[in-house]
């Protein structure tokens, strides 16, 4: 026979995918839910320009009535690192420790169940942190910072916060809050919240915006997001810098040309579609491929040039060369794709072999454009020395399964990005703006020369073409503060054009944190991607885990810990943090009970002089009886239940539900069952 905990768990696998705000999952086994209920969060989000600097602050109520461990839990988002780790014991916050170890597995680890859920959602660059003696009744409180770089087209930079938990939690949020600041390199013409109507702007000016989101009750059904728009209208960069005390300092630099190019400036065209038709690209993915190539084709102009390859265990191509896109040549490019079926084999390493033959000069913006499931062998530096005539390379990686180091490396050392298409994911839309954000070359075989040669740790180390509506991203390291000159040249559709900047690489060692973060993370990523790819962890870890412990960003090799040593020092930031009032129910013994139990909670000073009830409902959601409990005072309390309802009569056997009510809001709920 299932116990409630197991019926519980199978009905939160029916209800589907996990997508989730940060959990906290419980070590003790007789824990009678499967997460210490989350009562808060607050987001605080600084986005400079399109680098997103997050702080997460949550509340999570241990209601059982003995101590518990319980590991903290948050799915980064993929292009996301950790930068630190805050939580509290007995109301002291202390600063996690990032040291040589795996991660904390969540407790209830293995095949199957609610917990297998989550580690698959949580993923590899996830967050999981064990925290110990949560005492009964207690408020855990945690606190996780990390940076990432935005999403950018054409303007508009998007920010996303998973906040979807409907498939496994079905109770409200007592106090959800986003803040977020924004400073613009470029005028702000505009901003939404879609997902999330109920805010209001706090300051805004001509670069700058403050907007905050509060909901007192709030049901986590949708997943947050928040973007803004900018008008550019020219080449410019945005540049961050901080000096250090004692080693070399950290800038970072955005190159973002104007959100849309004029047609007589956009430089001629080569586009090579690579096209994978294995049987992992079966029904949807190749169907939904072909169109978006033929969408694709639709919007080239006849000073452009294209082919098709296609691969599986083999290589075939449209044409041997890449042809004029006329109306004719696309309409039979058409033709040859809609009559593609699946086959077996994924040479991915061929298809760009022969892709890269057809790129004859640098005369043309030259892009491959890669369709397949993201896990087709291929070496990313073979690929590099082949690729003479600067080619933009992207993949194109369709479905949940993807080879990230591998793509990602690839992308790196050949000028271009890499997409993912998740399995829910409009393919279409994801290739649409894909192909809008290579369809503008301004600047080919671009060159950047700083006036200063003390630059250093310079990433990523190729400079690509550059489009209108994109940016381009690059960080390092410098010695000494001061102004300098920067020159950018690229071939345009006139000639050689050249741009020059005047830069401050700041003599501050305390404003632009972030930007020793932003480095790291890249660095990090990096050798990440070279030892997965390459099997170089003899000779890359030692650097990898000396970075990591240095800037306290989470590699393959290291773990945050909570050491219960390392205090964390007090802050205005802190004293800022919501802390709602605590009056909540603990729960009640014995459970299951006959004829009487005990439910044992807790009164906050704010409850006093309110009216508080106990209110008690069957499995109808119908009220069979209420205690009121206003005469209590601050602290704990235990209140006899004797099992009977209104008028004295007593309850049958069922399940049994007790909320506790101040004044007219419910501040907490727990469930009984009575067995005769």
């Amino acid at each position: 026979m299932l116990n409630l905990k197991n019926m519980i768990v199978i009905c939160l696998l029916l209800a589907g995918t996990l997508l989730a705000d940060g959990l906290l999952v419980p070590s003790a086994e007789q824990y009678p839910k499967l997460f210490l209920k989350n009562r808060l969060t607050q987001v605080k989000v600084n986005i400079h320009g399109i680098i997103a600097e997050t702080q997460v602050y949550q509340e999570f109520v241990n209601e059982w009535y003995d101590s518990t461990d319980a590991v903290y839990s948050f799915p980064l988002p993929e292009n996301a690192k950790a930068t630190e780790f805050v939580y509290w014991y007995n109301n002291v916050p202390y600063k996690a420790v990032l040291k040589v170890k795996e991660q904390a597995v969540n407790p209830g680890t293995g095949e199957g169940g609610i917990i297998a859920e989550v580690n698959e959602y949580i993923g590899n660059n996830g967050i999981k942190i064990q925290l110990k003696g949560i005492a009964p009744g207690s408020i855990q409180k945690v606190r996780l910072h990390y940076i990432q770089m935005c999403d950018f087209f054409q303007g508009k930079t998007t920010y996303s916060y998973p906040l979807d938990t409907r498939s496994f939690i079905t109770y409200p949020l007592e106090h959800l809050q986003f803040s977020f600041y924004v400073n613009s390199g470029s005028p702000i013409s505009g901003f939404e919240l879609p997902t999330h109507d109920n805010f209001k702007v706090v300051s805004q000016t001509d670069s700058t915006l403050h907007l905050e989101m509060i909901e007192p009750k709030a049901f986590l059904d949708d997943n947050l997001e928040f973007s803004y728009t900018t008008n550019r209208d020219k080449l410019g960069v945005d540049f961050y810098s901080i000096a250090n005390d004692s080693s070399a300092g950290h800038f970072a630099l955005l190159l973002r040309p104007p959100n849309q190019a004029q047609p007589d400036s956009v430089l001629n065209r080569r586009f090579i579609f690579v096209l994978s038709n294995s049987n992992t690209m079966f029904g949807y993915p190749l169907e939904e491929s072909i169109s978006a190539i033929g969408t694709s084709l639709e919007k080239l102009t006849e000073n452009d040039f294209f082919n098709i390859i296609v691969y599986n265990n083999a290589v075939s191509s449209w044409k041997s060369f890449p042809m004029q896109a006329t109306g004719a040549n696309i309409l039979a490019a058409k033709t040859f794709l809609e009559a593609l079926s699946t086959s077996y084999g994924s040479q991915l390493n061929l298809a760009l072999d022969k892709a890269l033959e057809q790129i004859s000069d640098a005369d043309f913006s030259n892009a491959i454009l890669i369709f397949g499931d993201g896990n087709s062998p291929v070496d990313p530096r073979q690929v590099e020395t082949a690729n003479i005539h600067k080619c933009g390379i992207f993949p194109l990686a369709i479905g949940d399964n993807a080879n990230r180091a591998r793509l990602e490396l690839l992308a790196d050392l050949n000028y271009g990005f890499t997409t993912y298409i998740a399995d829910d994911d409009n393919l279409k839309e994801k290739v649409n703006n894909v192909f809008e954000q290579v369809s503008q070359p301004v600047l080919s075989n671009v060159a950047m020369e700083y006036g200063r040669a003390d630059l250093s740790h310079l990433i990523p180390s190729k400079t690509p073409t550059t489009y209108a509506g994109s940016y381009f991203f690059t960080a390092g390291r410098y010695n000494n503060p001061g102004e300098s000159a920067l020159s950018i040249a690229g071939n345009s559709v006139s000639g050689i054009n050249f741009y020059n900047f005047r830069l401050d690489f700041s003599s501050s060692s305390s404003a632009n944190k972030f930007v020793e973060y932003l480095w790291a993370k890249e660095m990090i990523d990096q050798l990440e991607h070279e030892i997965e790819v390459y099997d170089l962890e003899s000779t890359l870890k030692d650097s990898l885990v000396a970075l990591s412990l240095k800037y306290n960003i989470r590699c393959r090799y290291t773990a945050y810990i909570a050491d219960y040593e390392t205090i964390w020092p007090t802050s205005v930031e802190q004293d800022k943090l919501v802390h709602l009032p605590r009056s909540f129910l603990q729960g009640n013994y014995p459970n299951p009970f006959n004829p009487s139990t005990t439910i044992r909670l807790y009164i906050d000073t704010n409850a006093l002089g309110k009216t508080i009830f106990l209110k008690v409902y069957n499995i109808l959601g119908q009220l069979v009886t209420v205690i009121d409990i206003s005469h209590l005072t601050t602290g704990w309390h235990n209140v006899l239940f004797n099992g009977k309802d209104f008028y004295g009569n007593a309850l049958p056997s069922g399940v049994y539900f007790v909320r506790l009510q101040v004044q007219n809001e419910i501040h907490s709920t727990i469930r009984m069952n009575l067995i005769k």
